[in-house]
């Protein structure tokens, strides 16, 4: 597939060796640096192939380093070649700061300015303490449960902590406060058990955004470095220690990778700039427009299409994907993976590198992927990537749109709303799965709250309202109905089929009328932990009730696909749709574009991909004026309903709250019922009653 050499400085007490990766340079030199940077040391490495090394003696962890490569400067040829500009080692374990100076002038690969004076530099460390196993038992002690069983918590690292007051002041806004014990607790008091923490690469600011006070390259998605974290976060050191404590108490951790685009943007003209692999070798790392070799393909609208299709791009997506196993992650959320999958010409590659690598880390490594299954600049290629490699999961813009428009009142939703919560808007073929991730509040759109409550305002970006999601949903006339609206549009995404995303701050009301605070950070993003309100704590509850709710009942957490064929133990479909009368929907009735209602009833008998569970009810409303009475049907397996949740009351119901079959049940506009029918040993279900009856009518005397 590609050569076998370890890239990047590996360090030993008695010698450091330091491998690069080149095709198209003529020469390289090892940058060394003094502690303050002001003395530079170069040492020419060897070549041999594509492999370029040096091996120096008495270095100590903390060294600062860098690469200067010499070559021919031939845009049309692809070649970008500039040895005034320094290199950061794209296999970097560390990098010496945090990155604040893209928009230099010197930093273009056009002039000849020096820029070892605004580069981060790259840092040797020693991995021995990284991956020690001994420090970090828990490390590679992966929690084991289903796939179908994670409930996801996307978050920002310095968003989620750095106004906690229950968190170590040094590590407010760090990894290491993830490892905290008062984090733990949290996340267990919500329900969570898989986080996954937006890019923690070293990143630069984007050409969108200068820098100013409160804004800055905030989520991180223009890495430059792939395998560090960046300084303003902490160290690997820091993420080992997170691992090992997670893993510990049962949660899994997924990282986002962003390999559709680097920061270095542009191949030419203004926004062009050098800082790594462009320094490097740009034709094994970039692609090209098509057959124009001096402008990069653009199908990201960053300007730089990553090339994992190269045998240099290849072995970074593979290395960097051991890297991350090593480091204990479970599982790697791909940022834009419809662009990662894509040749020079915009073509979908079905054995590309891209999709051999999904493969190889989930047969190989066991490790769980998800994919953002489409492109910044159009193509949508949801259902392919779970087509292609069993067990792949994909974000759903579908759900993203539809939750929101569901509990808006808009009409035409009752098709979709059966498609996502049967989790059938994402199959796997393979294995007869929802391939769905519930994503229907995440980073890059409105917050839970925020889509209810305001009107998209993007105006602090600096970009005149052009960027983030056009979508303005019905805002709430009051605080009641807003936090009705925000508890069933959780509700629904928790509890359909597929895998729940819960957006960092969303249970705890985190509202903004930015929908795209990529660039933002200051107060309006980092997370408040002050006390909650009436409200707010209601909806709070209500989220850590259901995902307890969830992981309980392996109804909830069956990935697999409903059949809509009775089950032979009480002869009852896997799921009912109901109409409001109490009976089965008809085809016609999923067209009616009035229809904002939907109701549906899960048989709990046993299947063959889980055990036997309660029965439930659920019924959702996205009627914003009628109350609409539903009569309710009989339990598949016999008894009462019972009443579990009801968004539109202000406390939860209690034991007593039973109904029987054939009441009729008031479901007020925006609001979100679940009922359960317990499965008690020695009841009689329907199936076993009609055939009772059948027979004592058989055996009963003629007149």
């Amino acid at each position: 597939m590609f050569f076998s050499e370890e890239l990047g400085a590996h360090y030993s007490p008695s010698q450091t060796k330091f491998t690069v990766a080149s095709e198209h340079a003529t020469k390289i030199e090892l940058c060394l640096f003094s502690p303050d940077e002001k003395q530079e040391q170069r040492i020419p490495l060897t070549r041999e192939g594509k492999i370029w090394q040096a091996e120096v003696k008495n270095l100590k962890p903390g060294q600062k380093y860098g690469y200067r490569a010499y070559g021919e400067y031939d845009p049309s040829a692809g070649l970008f070649f500039n040895p005034h500009k320094l290199a950061m080692d794209p296999y970097a374990q560390a990098v010496s700061s945090t990155f604040r100076f893209w928009r230099s002038e010197a930093l273009s690969v056009e002039n000849d300015m020096d820029t070892a004076s605004l580069m981060p530099k790259a840092v040797l460390v020693d991995a021995k303490e990284i991956f020690d196993l001994q420090k970090y038992p828990y490390l590679n002690r992966r929690p084991q449960f289903k796939m179908g069983e994670n409930t996801i918590y996307e978050t920002h690292i310095k968003n989620f902590s750095y106004l906690n007051q229950n968190i170590a002041e040094q590590k407010r806004g760090k990894l290491a406060a993830l490892a905290e014990d008062w984090s733990i607790e949290y996340f267990k008091q919500l329900g969570i058990n898989n986080i996954e923490l937006m890019p923690i690469n070293p990143t630069c600011p984007g050409r969108q955004i200068p820098e100013k006070e409160g804004r800055c390259d905030s989520w991180g998605y223009n890495p430059y470095c792939y395998f560090a974290v960046d300084p303003r976060y902490g160290s690997l050191q820091d993420l080992a220690e997170v691992v090992n404590k997670l893993h510990q108490n049962g949660i899994k951790i997924t990282i986002d990778a962003v390999f559709n685009h680097t920061g270095e943007h542009a191949a030419r003209g203004y926004w062009n700039r050098a800082l790594s692999f462009k320094l490097l070798d740009s034709p094994n790392y970039y692609r090209p427009a098509g057959d124009n070799k001096a402008d990069y393909m653009n199908s990201t609208g960053c300007h730089n299409n990553f090339n994992l299709d190269t045998e240099l791009g290849h072995k970074l997506l593979h290395d960097y994907i051991k890297q991350m196993h090593r480091l204990g992650f479970d599982g790697i959320r791909w940022d834009l993976g419809g662009d990662n999958a894509l040749d020079n010409y915009g073509i979908f590659q079905e054995q590309g590198a891209f999709i051999q690598e999904l493969k190889y880390a989930t047969e190989q490594l066991k490790m769980e992927m998800y994919v953002e299954p489409w492109s910044a600049m159009g193509g949508n290629y949801t259902g392919r990537f779970s087509r292609l490699v069993p067990g792949v999961k994909e974000w759903s813009d579908k759900r993203r749109e539809f939750t929101a428009d569901f509990f808006s009142a808009r009409e035409n939703t009752a098709g979709e709303f059966g498609n996502q919560v049967s989790g059938s808007a994402i199959t796997d073929p393979n294995t007869k799965e929802s391939a769905m991730v519930g994503t229907a509040f995440t980073h890059d759109g409105f917050s839970l709250v925020g889509a209810f409550k305001y009107h998209k305002d993007t105006t602090d970006n600096g970009e005149q309202g052009r960027d983030g999601s056009p979508d303005n949903y019905a805002k709430s006339q009051d605080v009641e109905e807003l936090y009705r609206r925000a508890s069933s549009a959780a509700a629904l995404n928790i509890l359909s089929k597929g895998i729940p995303l819960l957006r960092n701050g969303d249970e705890r009301s985190y509202a903004s009328p930015n929908n795209n605070p990529y660039c933002i950070d200051d107060h309006s993003v980092w997370l408040k932990w002050n006390e909650l309100d009436e409200h707010e704590k209601r909806l709070f509850k209500q989220i850590c009730r259901l995902n307890a709710l969830r992981k309980k009942h392996p109804i909830f957490t069956d990935l697999k696909l409903y059949d809509g064929k009775e089950n032979p133990e009480n002869g009852v479909k896997d799921i009912t749709w109901l109409r409001p009368d109490g009976q089965e929907m008809t085809i016609a009735e999923w067209t009616l574009p009035y229809h904002k209602t939907g109701a549906y009833m899960l048989n709990g008998a046993a299947t063959s991909s889980r055990p036997a569970d309660d029965d439930f009810l659920i019924m959702a409303s996205g009627d914003n004026y009628y109350t609409i009475s539903y009569k309710l049907p009989t339990p598949p397996s016999g008894g009462k309903w019972q009443l579990v949740l009801d968004t539109s009351e202000k406390d939860f119901p209690g034991q007593e709250r039973q109904f029987q079959a054939g009441e009729e049940y008031a479901l007020k506009p925006y609001s979100y019922v679940i009922m359960t029918s317990k499965r008690e040993k020695g009841r009689l279900n329907q199936r076993q009653i009609m055939s009772l009856l059948a027979q004592q009518k058989s055996l009963s005397p003629r007149r």
